[in-house]
C-alpha cells in the first residue's frame, strides 16, 4: 500500500471512531464494500472481542489494509462524517436565483466534474443527498513535492434541496474557483459572502428562512414590558419571541460605536468609542434566553435581543449617537 494510502487508512480509522454503532451500520452500506454488518459482527466475535465501536473499526481497518485502493472509501468516509457530525463551522454565501430543475445529485456531480475537466483541475468529486441537502466534497489531487506526505484538505459544500438562495461551505477560506464551479453546477452565476456561520446547518437554514419576518406582536409585548412587568409577563414574552424552533448559534458579535457626549463627557465632543462584544457558546441564543429569564437582561430589551431569533446573522452593528 502506497504511503498516501496509508495516511488515508489511518484517517479513515480516526474518523470512523466518531461514529456510533448505528451510524457505522449505515456507513457500511454507503461505502459499497464487499462487507456486510453481519460479517463484521462475526469477525469481532471470532477474535473474541466485545462488540463496540473501537473493535468494529479495528476489524474494518484490517479488512481495508488488504484492498488495492481505498481512495473512494476515504472520500466517502470524510463526506459521511461531515453529514453525520457537527464539527467545525460552515460559512454562507448568497447566490442569485438558481434553476430548480438542476437540483439532482448526479447532475450536480457531472456538472462540477465537467467544469473541473474543462479548467484542467485534477480533482475528485462526490455528491450525496441527505436530510434535504446536497452534500458535496471536492478534493484536489495534485501533490506538492514539499508536502507529499500530507493529505489535501477537501472542500465541502452544502446546497439546500429547495428554495436555494444560499450555499454553505467549509473551510472558511474556500477556493474561489471551486466555489464558482459549485454555484454554476446548480444554475447560479453570482455570489457574495453572507455574515452567518455555525455548526448546525438545519438551524442556519431556519434562521435564514425567518430573517425577513416581521413580528409586530413582539413589538407590542416589548412596549408592555417596559413598565411594571411581572415574571410571568417575561416568560410569556420570551415564549412568543423564541417560539418552538430549535435555533442554534455558536457565536455572536456586537459592534458598538458610541458618541462619548451621550455619557456626559463634554470634554470630548465628537469623539467616538468603539466596543466589540463577542458571545460564544454551544448555543448563544439559548444563553441570551437564559439571561432574560434570570433578569441579567431586563426590559426594555435592546433591538439585537428581540431580533436575535430571526436575525439570521452572526453579528450586529449598533450606532449610539445623540438625536
Amino acid at each position: 500500500m502506497a504511503t498516501t494510502e496509508k495516511l488515508m487508512l489511518n484517517k479513515i480509522a480516526v474518523k470512523m471512531k466518531r461514529f456510533n454503532m448505528s451510524e457505522i451500520q449505515q456507513l457500511l452500506k454507503i461505502l459499497h464494500l464487499n462487507l456486510e454488518w453481519k460479517n463484521v459482527v462475526e469477525l469481532v466475535e471470532k477474535c473474541r472481542m466485545r462488540l463496540n465501536v473501537t473493535n468494529v473499526v479495528n476489524v474494518i481497518f484490517q479488512y481495508l489494509k488488504d484492498k488495492e485502493s481505498i481512495m473512494e472509501v476515504y472520500h466517502r468516509v470524510l463526506l459521511v462524517d461531515v453529514i453525520y457530525h457537527q464539527s467545525g463551522s460552515w460559512w454562507t454565501v448568497t447566490i442569485d436565483k438558481v434553476k430548480q430543475n438542476l437540483l439532482d445529485k448526479e447532475r450536480i456531480r457531472n456538472n462540477i466534474q465537467a467544469m473541473l475537466d474543462k479548467l484542467n483541475i485534477n480533482a475528485i468529486t462526490y455528491v450525496m443527498k441527505f436530510n434535504q441537502f446536497f452534500w458535496v466534497l471536492v478534493d484536489k489531487t495534485e501533490i506538492n513535492k514539499k508536502t507529499k506526505l500530507k493529505l489535501n484538505v477537501p472542500s465541502f459544500f452544502t446546497i439546500p434541496a429547495s428554495n436555494v438562495s444560499h450555499i454553505f461551505h467549509k473551510p472558511r477560506n474556500i477556493d474561489g474557483t471551486l466555489l464558482k464551479i459549485v454555484i454554476k453546477s446548480v444554475g447560479g452565476s453570482r455570489s457574495k459572502p453572507y455574515p452567518l456561520s455555525g455548526k448546525n446547518l438545519l438551524s442556519m437554514v431556519s434562521l435564514l428562512e425567518d430573517k425577513n419576518k416581521e413580528n409586530e406582536e413582539n413589538d407590542v409585548h416589548r412596549t408592555a414590558l417596559t413598565n411594571n412587568y411581572r415574571d410571568e409577563d417575561v416568560r410569556e414574552y420570551i415564549g412568543q419571541l423564541f417560539g418552538t424552533k430549535k435555533r442554534v448559534l455558536n457565536s455572536f458579535t456586537i459592534n458598538v460605536e458610541s458618541d462619548l457626549s451621550m455619557f456626559g463627557n463634554g470634554n470630548l465632543p465628537g469623539k467616538m468609542c468603539k466596543t466589540r462584544i463577542e458571545l460564544k457558546a454551544d448555543n448563544v441564543i439559548e444563553g441570551v434566553k437564559d439571561m432574560m429569564l434570570s433578569g441579567v437582561l431586563q426590559p426594555p430589551y435592546p433591538d439585537w435581543v428581540t431580533k436575535l431569533p430571526v436575525l439570521g446573522k452572526n453579528c450586529v452593528n449598533i450606532n449610539m449617537r445623540p438625536q
